[in-house]
């Protein structure tokens, strides 16, 4: 439901790509899905909140997961839908002009061209990232750890009443 005059906060999905911070009067976001891009008037974590809140958390509530899962304390990634496989590791922190919060699952291949990062994307379009492929790196094998982590209950739970 749309207010009139208001518009509705994105909310993110299996087809999310990339949410980059826009320097802009007015648009704070800019959005990549699978269907193009789209400008949003709320700041990136303001979208991950409310895409969080679905699934009965917040931001605030899935970063203190995981600090205390995998002991990180800064550039956290954020399991949004985890049931879903949907991960958004920030490229830096998220206060930053320079954070683009990236779709673990969307992401295909990432290359060092000159000083940025180079993500290419499942569908074939890709994003030059204002980091290194080294500290890229580290945010996606971070990002990885946490998936494993959370899943490991799914495959190794000893309480799964069908074992």
């Amino acid at each position: 439901m749309t207010v009139a005059g208001v518009s509705p906060v994105y909310i993110i999905n299996q087809h999310t790509k990339a949410i980059l911070m826009k320097d802009s009067s007015y648009y704070r976001s800019l959005i990549l899905d699978n269907q193009g891009e789209r400008h949003s008037k709320y700041w990136p974590e303001e979208i991950i909140d409310h895409s969080c809140l679905p699934y009965f958390s917040s931001l605030e509530g899935r970063r203190k997961s995981v600090k205390k899962l995998v002991k990180i304390h800064n550039k956290v990634p954020i399991p949004v839908i985890p049931g879903k496989g949907v991960y958004m590791l920030p490229t830096a922190s998220a206060k930053s002009m320079d954070c683009v919060w990236l779709s673990y699952y969307q992401i295909e291949r990432y290359e060092q061209q000159g000083d940025k990062t180079y993500v290419e994307f499942r569908d074939g379009t890709g994003l030059y990232i204002n980091t290194s492929e080294k500290a890229f790196d580290k945010q996606f094998q971070r990002t990885g750890d946490v998936i494993a982590r959370m899943s490991r209950s799914i495959f190794f739970d000893r309480g799964l009443p069908w074992i």
